[in-house]
């Protein structure tokens, strides 16, 4: 792939923290309809890479680079221009969907906030798109259920509700930093399917990040391999899932390998079939 048609490129990026070195000459290229897996440990820098994506760097942050997004340099603007570009042109799916959504505020007004934000909608309108969305997402009765909180749903259902608020403007760029690690393997499976979905019918790009690397060789189109804050391996997914070239890439498929080998005797034939009944 050319990084000349990236829709996203990045390009020596750094970020330090009260003087410590957090990323370090980051660099990869994120394409419209394609997916990037970001892979790596606990620590790698993986969710400060999406925070920096997402202009949502701590307090004591420096950011030193290039985040170009469809020609626009993203990495030098104020928090005022962030907040224009933030929920519209790029959205986040987080790990734990109560962390973005409001429970003291209906589903419905959180999924219409950035079409009113965003693109001036009225009221009305805005909740008419929202029902629109979230039924696009999996919501059942989604019309009837626009005044329902996020605490009478699933875990599952709350996460399809915030991929729908990430949906809402129809942002050129998502990114879902670990978005099913808190939902039974099923639920998984249908969220994944989902965005997977949603890439492709909307020509979106997608970062997903996650520490699973089944996850990722299923659903990413390339993957970076991240550890101790560097991208030390890149590519289309199955040629580095294949024949991974640095070491650090080998010894995580060797140890995926042993663990599917030890866990592999332990599977009874019931086993298929827990959670099957599960809600996603």
């Amino acid at each position: 792939m050319s990084d000349t048609t990236a829709l996203l490129r990045v390009q020596g990026l750094h970020v330090n923290v009260h003087g410590r070195s957090i990323l370090q000459d980051v660099n990869f290229a994120v394409h419209a309809g394609q997916t990037l897996g970001i892979v790596g440990e606990s620590g790698s820098g993986k969710s400060m890479t999406a925070m920096a994506l997402m202009g949502l760097l701590p307090n004591g942050a420096r950011l030193q680079g290039s985040i170009c997004l469809q020609g626009q340099e993203l990495a030098a603007q104020t928090e005022k221009q962030w907040l224009a570009v933030r929920g519209d042109r790029i959205a986040m799916v987080f790990q734990e969907p109560m962390t973005a959504l409001n429970p003291v505020h209906t589903i419905g007004a959180q999924v219409a906030e950035p079409l009113r934000l965003h693109r001036g909608m009225r009221r009305r309108d805005a909740l008419a798109r929202a029902a629109q969305l979230l039924e696009r997402v999996g919501i059942a009765r989604a019309r009837e259920r626009l005044g329902a909180y996020p605490h009478e749903f699933s875990g599952g259902q709350r996460q399809r509700i915030t991929i729908a608020m990430a949906l809402a403007c129809e942002p050129a760029l998502l990114i879902a930093d670990e978005p099913t690690t808190a939902l039974d393997v099923i639920v998984q499976q249908h969220i994944l399917d989902l965005l997977d979905v949603l890439v492709r019918e909307q020509q979106m790009g997608l970062v997903l990040i996650s520490h699973d690397l089944a996850v990722i060789s299923s659903y990413s189109d390339h993957v970076a391999v991240m550890t101790q804050g560097r991208i030390v391996e890149q590519g289309a997914t199955d040629a580095v899932f294949t024949a991974p070239q640095h070491a650090y890439t080998q010894e995580l498929l060797a140890s995926r390998k042993r663990l599917m080998a030890f866990a592999e005797p332990q599977q009874a034939p019931s086993d298929a079939t827990d959670g099957a009944g599960a809600t996603p």
